[in-house]
């Protein structure tokens, strides 16, 4: 698709001579849709991707224990395949040291659903084409250590920056059809197994600072179908008396849940076992096996090579190369996020709420209803977005702290009561915790198929950005539909290197845009 804006207010014999030279397979008029035909025909482009698929054999080998995986690891194993899963951390029903486990059990308590997680941060207004590469310190993500990032990192960033607000748009929606249909998948597993949710909190208030960001999410949840209601300042203030000192624009009532996700994956993880998935703590694997380049036949552990018929490999934040080979490889980045946790004092918090601070450093935080060890009622506070690159450990301690500092300033502004107490008893400082997220330049996740010796499929999955326990059984649904030979939006959507090929300006398929 060529873009020809300057053909607007040419002469008809001009038009024609431009039809005639480019040869197009379709002409948006003026007073059409410019960006609704450039998003589909990127769309149509995406689409057309091969996606290689064997469906040889019923043994699964699943590398990565996180929740995407594990959900899919469960949909194969009520559909007939036998899985093992091997993980690098210990098992999380052990409570080792959230230090020694990767994004799921190694952050916080608290994840969410709702049908907006993950959009496109190019689709909002953030500022700058700098945003990964300036600092936190001046309300940038960049957490990496100075001058530590390397051209391959740069490039990545470039990439993020420059996604024009269309595509932008275009990825949202890709992104929020896969919420929509990972919400129906969270819906049935609660229907078949109900115990696996126990303590789900249903329903989520999202509250805004800002009265234009207010309006515009307003409306954004209204045409989603998201939006169960509209509070006015007032009406959070009388609706929720723990937030009585809020200082809000008002807030939203959404569709959605909460759960506490450690005790949800240790009965996840009995569930699997109940199911007859096998389980390999503390077995880290390495890389692929590869028969012939681009032919993978087993995975790699320290000892030994582990044959499968098919692979699913889930590689988080922390496996670069575990997918060296693959077109994923240098798509996953790391995101780093922090989280504090304070009583729920009287009057106590009865819904999870998503709190936007337009312009602050800790820009959206989550506030997750919880319990303590001890059976007391918690909030669990997760903010930030610290940008490390390829190594998740690349961590600047200054900037590290800023992003602590502003989650605190958001939980006492918005809960003075629950942070005052958590300052009186010494526990704020003792709750720090922090997760890496595997993050995409394009916000897109990622989903490669590759056909193995065996005539099998090695599947990467990764990248969710902050929507992985939201898309888990979406991605886990497309996982299944690989493994059978069947198309999935996902295989096409999610493809890692969609982005590049709209930059690209290669031979075959590709968007040119000129002017």
């Amino acid at each position: 698709m060529i873009h020809r804006p300057d053909l607007v207010t040419a002469s008809d014999e001009v038009v024609a001579l431009a039809i005639d030279e480019l040869k197009p397979d379709a002409v948006v008029r003026p007073d059409g849709d410019v960006d609704a035909a450039l998003a589909a025909a990127e769309r149509d482009i995406a689409d057309r991707v091969p996606v290689p698929m064997g469906t040889t054999g019923d043994k699964v080998v699943v590398v990565g224990a996180g929740i995407v995986n594990l959900v899919s690891a469960l949909t194969l194993a009520r559909s007939g395949y036998q899985v093992e899963v091997y993980d690098r951390s210990p098992d999380p029903r052990a409570d080792a040291d959230w230090t020694a486990y990767g994004c799921t059990r190694g952050g916080g308590d608290g994840r969410m659903f709702t049908l907006t997680e993950a959009d496109s941060y190019n689709s909002r207004s953030w500022p700058g084409g700098d945003l990964l590469t300036r600092s936190i310190t001046d309300h940038g993500w960049l957490v990496a250590k100075p001058g530590g990032l390397s051209a391959a990192e740069l490039e990545w960033a470039d990439e993020f920056h420059r996604i024009p607000p269309w595509l932008a748009d275009s990825y949202t929606q890709d992104i929020f059809d896969a919420n929509r249909t990972a919400g129906e998948g969270w819906d049935r597993l609660m229907a078949s197994d109900p115990d696996l949710f126990d303590g789900l909190r249903d329903g989520i208030v999202r509250l805004y600072t800002d009265d234009d960001y207010y309006r515009w999410h307003v409306d954004r949840n209204q045409r989603l179908g998201a939006t169960r209601k509209v509070l006015t300042p007032e009406q959070v203030r009388t609706g929720y008396p723990a937030l009585v000192d809020a200082p809000v624009a008002g807030g939203i009532e959404v569709v959605g849940f909460t759960v506490n996700i450690h005790s949800f994956l240790a009965r996840l993880v009995d569930l699997l076992v109940a199911e007859g998935v096998r389980f390999q703590w503390d077995t880290p694997v390495s890389g692929i096996h590869w028969a012939s380049p681009g032919v993978p036949d087993g995975v790699l552990t320290p000892s030994t090579v582990l044959r499968g018929d098919h692979y699913v490999l889930s590689p988080g934040a922390y496996g670069e190369e575990l997918v060296r080979g693959t077109a994923s490889h240098g798509q996953i980045m790391g995101m780093l996020g922090v989280w504090l946790t304070v009583p729920n004092v009287e009057p106590r918090l009865d819904h999870s709420v998503k709190i936007a601070r337009k312009g602050h450093r800790a820009e959206e935080t989550n506030v997750t209803l919880g319990t303590g060890p001890d059976g007391e009622p918690i909030l669990i506070c997760g903010a930030g977005y610290g940008w490390t690159g390829t190594d998740p450990g690349n961590i600047d301690s200054t900037e590290l702290e800023m992003l602590f500092d502003a989650l605190a300033d958001t939980i006492r502004q918005f809960f003075p009561k629950a942070y005052a107490a958590a300052r009186k008893a010494g526990t704020l400082a003792a709750s720090r915790r922090l997760c890496v997220r595997p993050w995409t330049s394009s916000c897109l996740g990622v989903f490669e198929t590759i056909e193995t010796a065996g005539s099998g499929t090695l599947v990467v999955t990764g990248g969710h950005n902050t929507g992985g326990f939201t898309q888990s059984p979406a991605v886990a649904d497309a996982v299944l539909a690989a493994l059978q030979g069947r198309q999935h939006a996902m295989h096409t959507r999610f493809h890692p290197l969609r982005l590049r090929r709209f930059y690209s300006a290669g031979d075959g398929d590709s968007l040119r845009i000129t002017s």
